[in-house]
């Protein structure tokens, strides 16, 4: 009976993805939670409060490994997002030794990641919707 629950959870779930409108409203409330922890991370190399930089850091790390774009199995996102939690590896292991250059180097390879990708998958979907219609 489990087994079953957790079937059709899934497949429910799978099936509220491919509705266009409801997936990029959950893909904007998930890269606006990125944000705001990315946020989170300059605040504490302004103020030199390295274990706000540590505990966003490793919610936005954490965020990356269930992103929704993972189930695309897009190779350029994938790598992207490696290269992405390698910066934030960085930053974190910066921030733990306290060193606020390396730190504050890392988070712009972090944003510099961030910027690229979103780049790259503008571009992206402006061409589909050139294709199909559904660019908004």
């Amino acid at each position: 009976m489990k087994k079953l629950l957790v079937v059709g959870t899934v497949a429910g779930l799978f099936g509220l993805l491919a509705d266009s409108s409801l997936a990029e409203k959950g893909t904007q409330a998930h890269m606006r939670q990125k944000l705001g922890y990315a946020q989170g991370v300059l605040e504490g190399l302004t103020l030199e409060r390295f274990d706000l930089v540590v505990t966003n850091a490793a919610l936005l790390r954490n965020m990356s490994q269930t992103n929704v774009f993972l189930l695309t199995r897009n190779q350029d996102y994938l790598a992207r997002s490696t290269n992405f939690v390698r910066s934030v590896d960085s930053l974190i292991a910066a921030a733990k030794d306290q060193n606020l250059a390396g730190a504050t180097e890392a988070y712009m390879r972090v944003a510099r990641s961030c910027v690229e990708c979103h780049k790259l998958f503008r571009r992206e979907q402006f061409l589909k919707s050139q294709t199909d219609g559904t660019f908004k």
